[in-house]
């Protein structure tokens, strides 16, 4: 992919609907960014919505093209996303990181990074919006949000947004360069070692019932492949489940 072009906006309800507005006008590139730390109505999976403080938390949304990757492989852009977030936040002495199924990055057993993905598919390519929000400098959360942390709560140390940004770039420019078809066991392999709770016992809420099941593995479609105590094994879609954690 070509290297990243950041913009930065003051303010903005979406940096996600910026870069969905400017690929409607054709006025945008592979590579092209924008982030804020002040956005103030983000959106999270299925339609949930993202919420932090103004000056605490990034907002960045990424345009890119992927001319080599199998439509059905549609999830190596979510696993090598997650890789990237990932490495920044190691690299920033962020503690016990983690990526849950399907779109969340955890320090321990709470919530510091979310990711949004939307993809447009034709013959020639596939045109995906990546959006990224993590939280950075705040010290407390609401009630609400009882499973989120910070940068600064694990690390008691404020980061200097020039040099995150510059190394989630390089890290974003490298991840998202293994999604190409030659490269695809490679990434897979670095994702599952990463993988919350992966060959162990999970509690899932489906249809409002609770059931346990061991995490098998994730397929590069997007579905989670869940192994049961009698042996059988059966997949889902991030819609039909909720993981208890």
């Amino acid at each position: 992919m070509h290297y990243l072009n950041l913009r930065k906006l003051n303010a903005t309800p979406s940096t996600n609907l910026e870069l969905k507005n400017c690929l409607k006008l054709n006025k945008i590139n592979s590579g092209d960014v924008f982030w804020s730390l002040n956005q103030t109505h983000g959106r999270g999976q299925n339609n949930s919505i993202w919420l932090g403080e103004v000056n605490k938390h990034l907002a960045f949304s990424l345009f890119s093209r992927f001319k080599k990757l199998k439509y059905e492989w549609l999830y190596a852009i979510n696993a090598a996303t997650s890789l990237a977030v990932l490495n920044t936040l190691s690299s920033f002495s962020v503690p016990n990181l983690s990526i849950k199924w399907p779109n969340d990055i955890l320090s321990g057993n709470k919530k510091i990074c979310g990711i949004l993905i939307e993809n447009q598919i034709n013959k020639k390519e596939i045109k995906s919006i990546i959006g990224i929000g993590i939280n950075l400098y705040q010290e407390s959360f609401d009630r609400k949000l009882p499973n989120a942390t910070s940068i600064f709560i694990e690390t008691k140390k404020k980061i200097i947004i020039d040099d995150f940004l510059n190394q989630l770039s390089v890290n974003l420019e490298t991840f998202l360069g293994l999604c190409i078809d030659s490269s695809i066991n490679e990434l897979n392999s670095l994702f599952h070692k990463k993988l919350f709770a992966w060959n162990k016992k999970v509690k899932f809420k489906k249809d409002n019932k609770i059931f346990v099941a061991k995490i098998s593995k994730v397929q590069l479609n997007g579905l989670i492949e869940l192994e049961f105590d009698d042996g059988s094994v059966d997949t889902y879609y991030a819609k039909q489940l909720k993981m208890i954690y």
